[in-house]
């Protein structure tokens, strides 16, 4: 009668703390997500574990997971595992492992397994207890202080600081729970508790569960769950009841209640099913998982959820992008295109059709008559619908679940292949083409704009209108703007300042444009309209931006094929005022999330910030979601650091954390290995690192897990060091050690005090033999003084003369020349003035090397120097531009004077007699002449010589070209 009466009494105050319960735990229930937006990984005996068989996990106080299997357990840092087996380092008799698990008061881990062995660690060291007679299914400390170990085909042992009690020892035992005061016992014949020193059976307890019971574990108000062949039970209101009918036939051979009240258990043979908001979802091999046969659950600090599986272990954490693809409901993989529509939900334009994403599903939107469009660019209407820019039906309109046709090639779109939309207030629409621009105003008059009239190109990627009313349309060969008062096109030159071409997108801004293009993040002032780059000059990972995206957290968000980058706007603008300042950012790819680095550009828009503050991103492989606000969250977890080794000289050395460790004087170097110990962004993980009695401040170490020091000065010495994940905050309490370096022979006061002894002997002999030589050597030294300075005198002369003059002829070489060119470039655009260049090449050159031999070759080229410099102007400027070509700049010297000029020196050097070198030779020239009217910069003057030259030499050779007369 007083078992039922207490457990009748339990149950009662059991279900009135869960109605209390209830409504705080609604209100401070943090959000969910469905199981398909966890982002999984898997680690079997290929990546470090000793076993595939994840026996059991835990997470320790320092942060560690810890994975037991058949060959032991191993410790993980997000890196790597470290394996402890069984030994004198663990106590263990055999390395098979079946259990772990944590003491709440002291934090020590116990560790149990195959031929009873069980021990406990605690700040990293081992201790030892006496083994059980049969394996240990699992270890417990309970609340009072009671050992309790589940057996084998030997029930079960308690002991206390006094005697052994050894309880149903004809039954095999796997899982112990405490509950308030009661102990509840799962075995192979049923569930049995043990209260106030009684064992109570099966068949004292109210509707019992007998057969076989695996798991046992307490949910959210404090409820029992039971996990056994026949499903899983919960008792409530003083009985057992399923947790839900589908489940009734799952054998549950794990339990896990996560941090929100979501009950995760696994199955012997099925899977992992969740229970929650979103009902029952499964996890099976299906879909990743490397077994259907769980045998372990654990949720860590960050709340990512590990099972461990007879395959080996497999991961479930929120990363921090999720991918919505084909699997979840996208008509296709490649997206091209995002809307944010006015109506508050997502649009997305895939290969294989427009999509609305809505309430965490994606639902396809097809054409009425089943036809498949490919989807290139979303934009909203005025009207409250979509327009949908497409590859190859040109422009369409979506509305009230109905997409119509409305501009084509067939009605005047000059092409079908529709990439950028933008519809103005007045109701004018903008559609960029891949063969040009088309303007169409509210009234229906239509415009079409290309090349010709004054676009940079006719492959249109981007359009948008600034805070003045500009119209920005970015195109694969530049970018330029529409005046919208005067309806000039003004082409901004990019190629020209930032050697970029392609333009694929822009973020406007009050007094900002931004655009992101081949060559990096340019940034527009819309007052000025001066343009100023970020790119990997300034520390960006790569040169091709296909968007540029704020968050609300005023950080931009850049996609590239390698990734998505994260860089905050003030480190931004730092950069683009002090071009030398390196940029700090973080990148994202596909082990954060995604599915693909691949995040496609070239239409608008390839990204976008949703009404939600989340970020969206279309990759090759489906829609990428970002949250920064759970990126900031994710940041801001407290992260554990642990220093993991410590080596002198290479040689791994025994360490306490909490006692000095003494450094031989022998030893050089010092290295100290250290692990930040998150999981969410392992990779990601950032430290920072203080010698204290040697650094002040703590040195920025990056994403690196080892620092060293080299020859330190004997002294005691505290090595510091802490993490954080990119962009959170440094972690106060990190990690550190104390040690002591001794000091070498050389460094002891007695060897100091002897040394200076001896050095002050020498110093007064020193200083007498010095003066009687001082006189002596004054002379001397004047003169060789003077020796030395006349020859470095000569050297600095010829070193100087080298560098700007070719060996071979004497003349100035290309390095001299490009200064000369850059200069008087730069001053005749100053000034107005004439200027021309002279390109020259010495005809079928290699034929006399080849024919005459390289010696004679050079004899060429000098003879040919000769002759043109006896036949040139005073003002003229000569040099050899490389092999037989060479260069000759003519000031004040307009292109028709420079054609005159290269033909007495054609006919010179055609004329000259080279029988002297070969009687055999005959040598002619070509030259190339261009002038400064032809050319907006230095470079275009020199292209243009060179396609002189070049028609020039496919005219027949021997003869001068102009470019302005004959390349016209």
């Amino acid at each position: 009668m007083r078992v039922f009466f207490s457990f009748y009494l339990l149950s009662f105050f059991a279900c009135l703390a869960s109605c209390f319960s209830l409504s705080s735990y609604a209100q401070t229930r943090v959000e969910n997500i469905p199981l398909n937006h966890y982002f999984a990984e898997t680690w079997d005996t290929r990546d470090g574990l000793p076993h595939n068989s994840i026996n059991a996990l835990t997470q320790t106080e320092d942060g560690y997971i810890w994975v037991g299997t058949w060959e032991g357990v191993a410790r993980f840092n997000g890196r790597a595992f470290t394996l402890f087996t069984r030994g004198t380092q663990t106590g263990l008799p055999d390395s098979g492992i079946r259990s772990l698990s944590v003491e709440p008061r002291s934090q020590a881990m116990y560790v149990a397994g195959s031929r009873g062995g069980v021990s406990v660690v605690q700040h990293g060291q081992w201790q030892s207890l006496s083994p059980a007679r049969n394996m240990v299914n699992y270890a417990f400390r309970a609340s009072d202080g009671v050992l309790w170990l589940a057996l084998e085909d030997d029930g079960v042992i308690r002991r206390d600081a006094e005697q052994e009690q050894h309880l149903l020892s004809s039954l095999s035992t796997y899982h112990i729970i405490e509950q308030d005061a009661r102990i509840w016992i799962a075995t192979s014949h049923g569930l049995y508790a043990y209260e106030e020193g009684e064992l109570i059976s099966p068949d004292n307890l109210p509707n019992a569960l007998t057969g076989m019971i695996y798991k046992l574990a307490l949910d959210s108000n404090n409820n029992l769950l039971v996990g056994c062949e026949q499903g899983l039970w919960r008792l409530q209101n003083g009985r057992f009841e399923l947790l839900d009918s589908a489940l009734k036939n799952e054998p549950i051979s794990a339990l896990l209640l996560d941090y929100r009240g979501d009950i995760w258990f696994g199955t012997i043979n099925n899977g992992v099913f969740r229970y929650s908001e979103f009902g029952i979802e499964k996890l099976d091999a299906n879909v990743g998982l490397p077994s259907n046969r769980i045998l372990s659950l654990l949720e860590d600090n960050e709340h990512s959820i590990w099972i461990g599986t007879n395959a080996g272990l497999f991961r479930l954490r929120q990363a921090p992008f999720t991918t919505l693809s084909q699997s979840r409901g996208l008509s296709g993989n490649y997206v091209r295109t995002l809307l944010s529509h006015t109506d508050g939900n997502l649009y997305i334009g895939t290969s294989n059709g427009l999509n609305l994403y809505q309430g965490n599903t994606a639902q396809p939107l097809g054409m009425s008559d089943g036809s498949t469009i490919s989807v290139l660019s979303l934009t909203s209407s005025r009207r409250g619908g979509i327009y949908v820019g497409t590859y190859t039906n040109g422009l369409l309109y979506f509305e009230d679940g109905v997409i119509t046709p409305l501009h084509n090639r067939s009605n005047g779109l000059p092409s079908n292949e529709v990439r950028a939309i933008y519809e103005q207030e007045d109701g004018s629409l903008w559609i960029g083409t891949a063969a040009g621009l088309v303007h169409q105003r509210a009234d229906g008059q239509r415009t079409i704009l290309t090349d010709k009239q004054g676009l940079p190109g006719n492959f249109i990627m981007a359009i948008a209108q600034d805070s003045v009313g500009r119209i920005w349309v970015g195109t694969g060969v530049g970018v330029a703007y529409i005046d919208s008062e005067t309806d000039t096109i003004v082409d901004m030159a990019l190629s020209d300042y930032f050697d970029a071409e392609y333009a694929f997108g822009f973020l406007v801004e009050r007094e900002s444009l931004w655009m992101a293009t081949d060559r990096g993040l340019v940034h527009v002032d819309l007052k000025t309209l001066s343009m100023s780059k970020l790119s990997k000059e300034q520390g960006l990972p790569v040169d091709k931006i296909f968007a540029v995206v704020g968050d609300e957290f005023d950080h931009f968000w850049l996609t590239s094929n390698r990734g998505v980058i994260r860089v905050a706007r003030d480190a931004v603008l730092a950069s683009l005022s002090d071009t030398t300042q390196v940029i700090e950012f973080s990148m994202f790819d596909q082990g954060d999330g995604m599915l693909s680095s691949q995040a496609n550009g070239g239409s608008q828009y390839p990204a976008l910030r949703h009404h939600d503050n989340t970020i969206w991103v279309a990759t090759a492989r489906g829609a990428v979601m970002v949250d920064p606000k759970r990126l900031t969250r994710m940041a801001d977890t407290p992260l554990p650091v642990s220093i993991e080794s410590i080596q002198f000289d290479s040689q791994l050395q025994p360490y306490a954390l909490d006692k000095a460790v003494s450094v031989p004087a022998d030893v050089n170097r010092v290295s100290f290995a250290y692990a930040g110990l998150g999981f969410v962004m392992t990779e990601r993980i950032e430290y920072q690192t203080r010698l204290q009695g040697y650094e002040k401040q703590w040195v920025d170490r990056g994403n690196l897990a080892i620092t060293e020091y080299t020859n330190l000065s004997p002294g005691h010495y505290q090595f510091e060091v802490r993490a954080r994940y990119p962009y959170g905050p440094w972690q106060q309490n990190g990690a550190q050690i104390s040690f002591i370096v001794a000091p070498k022979v050389w460094q002891t006061i007695p060897f100091k005090v002897a040394l200076f002894t001896v050095i002050g002997l020498l110093i007064v002999l020193i200083y007498r033999l010095r003066f009687y030589h001082l006189k002596r050597s004054e002379a001397r030294l004047k003169q060789r003084v003077a020796e030395q300075t006349k020859v470095l005198a000569e050297q600095a002369e010829a070193f100087a003369h080298q560098a700007t003059h070719d060996q071979l002829t004497g003349i100035a070489n290309r390095r001299a020349f490009d200064a000369w060119l850059t200069e008087h470039f730069v001053a005749a655009k100053a000034k107005g003035q004439a200027l021309s260049l002279l390109i020259i090449d010495i005809d079928h050159f290699k034929k006399i090397n080849d024919q005459f031999s390289h010696l004679v070759g050079d004899k060429v080229i000098i003879e040919v120097v000769n002759v043109i410099a006896k036949n040139l102007p005073p003002e003229a400027l000569f040099s050899r531009w490389g092999g037989e070509e060479f260069a000759i700049l003519l000031p004040h010297v307009k292109e028709t004077h420079a054609v005159h000029w290269a033909q007495g020196i054609c006919t010179q050097v055609h004329h000259h007699d080279y029988t002297h070198i070969d009687e055999r030779l005959s040598v002619s020239i070509s030259i190339g002449v261009a002038d400064i009217n032809s050319a907006t910069n230095y470079d275009r003057l020199l292209s243009n010589a060179d396609t002189a030259l070049y028609q020039a030499k496919n005219k027949g050779r021997n003869r001068i070209v102009g470019f302005s007369s004959d390349c016209s």
